[in-house]
């Protein structure tokens, strides 16, 4: 498409929507009910990525565990990183 973004509108309150990108995947979100709204295919995207962190979070405890280091603080999730636009 080219040409000027036509502002998305919140279908839930009417409220204008912004999207972010995260991790390859696009997010609508309503800046005023916070609602987030997803189009076809995105959904299958977050879970394999959220799949994807929690592989490597993993694989990276137990490398911790067997070379006999202290597990560090507990990190967020992919969807807490994801669902953390409020400050942008």
């Amino acid at each position: 498409m080219n040409g000027p973004s036509q502002a998305l509108t919140c279908p839930k309150c009417g409220g204008e929507m912004r999207s972010y990108e995260r991790n390859g995947v696009t997010v609508d979100q309503c800046g005023d009910c916070r609602g987030i709204f997803l189009d076809r295919g995105e959904l299958e995207r977050l879970i394999d990525a959220e799949g994807s962190h929690y592989e490597r979070e993993y694989s990276r405890r137990d490398e911790e565990r067997k070379g006999g280091q202290k597990p560090k603080s507990k990190k967020k999730s992919f969807l807490e990183n994801l669902l953390e636009m409020g400050g942008e």
